[in-house]
């Protein structure tokens, strides 16, 4: 997983970052829309209870650090406002080409097609695509079987390694037999401590979603749904967006 990626990959910074870049296309294709400052970001995720004001203040000032914003000139200097960076742009132009390419294995209708000979409808997709899912509680709020993996970095790459993993079907105790490598294997091959992944794997454990025994590693059945209904999620929302943002570039094209 790239450094980017695993950067915005826990459930506060994917809120913030998504939030970020709302502002920013928004403001990109309507100027007279908030620009992207630690205020409105806070106002467009306030409802989500997830960050207080210093926690988004913060958030600005480590992607300013780390290159991923940059600031705009200001007439007042105690406003910081910012735009993305065209390498942030073209992260998460990806992020949303990768859906699409999902989405047209299903039905076959080109979207990932259309977005490559006009990257605009992505401009218009990605406010649309974030706040569905900044307002949608079954994914800011993501239920018991795994909240603790979402909720962490390092988590979310445990979880796709837990449901790619899979066997067998569910066994009549709702346990799904998975392969899965030792804490000190994934350890290595995401670079972190032992630790870090072993205090992990026993939150889950502890809530009765993962655990070991005679036959292997197992899963829930619940985790497993779980997590298939937040992609399903996301691909709906993502189907969503697309089409509202190709009417929105054809309207534009057409008042040019």
């Amino acid at each position: 997983m790239p450094r980017e990626v695993r950067y915005v990959a826990d459930l506060r910074r994917w809120v913030m970052t998504h939030g970020a870049l709302a502002l920013h296309f928004s403001h990109q294709v309507d100027p007279t829309q908030p620009v992207l400052s630690a205020t409105n970001l806070f106002r467009e995720i306030e409802h989500i209870g997830i960050a207080s004001p210093n926690t988004v203040t913060s958030y600005l000032k480590e992607i300013h650090a780390r290159g991923y914003i940059i600031a705009l000139p200001q007439a007042d200097q105690r406003v910081r406002a910012y735009r993305m960076t065209e390498f942030s742009e073209k992260m998460f132009y990806l992020y949303l080409q990768i859906s699409l390419q999902g989405l047209d294995l299903i039905d076959g209708a080109g979207r990932a097609e259309r977005v490559n000979s006009d990257p605009r409808i992505l401009t218009y997709m990605h406010p649309i695509f974030a706040r569905r899912m900044l307002r949608d509680p079954l994914y800011y709020a993501p239920p018991p079987s795994i909240a603790p993996l979402v909720n962490t970095t390092i988590g979310i790459s445990v979880l796709n390694e837990m449901t790619r993993a899979q066997k067998e079907k569910s066994t009549d105790d709702g346990r799904v037999y998975i392969h899965l490598g030792s804490a000190s294997a994934m350890a290595k091959h995401y670079g972190v401590s032992r630790g870090n992944i072993a205090r992990l794997l026993s939150k889950v454990q502890n809530a009765g979603h993962y655990g070991q025994n005679a036959s292997g590693t197992w899963v829930s059945a619940q985790l497993l749904r779980d997590h298939h209904i937040l992609q399903g999620l996301k691909m709906a929302h993502s189907a969503a967006a697309y089409r509202e943002a190709q009417k929105m570039r054809t309207r534009e094209l057409l008042c040019q």
